[in-house]
């Protein structure tokens, strides 16, 4: 028995529309002008005693936030009460 590869009829050959689709779908390219505008993330590492990861991570659990997102908003609102944001 031999296996012959299926023929291809001119209608099922793609479009340029079509493959304009594949090729522009994906994620939209970043915007200049919003990247001169906004400052630039300090980016750092920090290690924290497995006490307070833990008190961390039970708090955190009730509102279903990343330890990051957590930590952001703490710092913000620690910020917020001193005056200093």
């Amino acid at each position: 028995m031999t296996i012959r590869k299926p023929s291809r009829s001119n209608t099922s050959e793609p479009k340029q529309i079509d493959i304009e689709r594949v090729i522009n779908a994906g994620s939209p390219p970043p915007k200049a002008d919003k990247q001169e505008d906004s400052p630039k993330e300090v980016r750092f590492q920090m290690a924290i005693p497995p006490e307070l990861c833990k008190l961390i991570d039970d708090a955190r659990k009730l509102t279903k936030t990343s330890r990051r997102a957590w930590l952001l908003n703490a710092a913000q609102e620690k910020l917020e009460r001193e005056g200093k944001l």
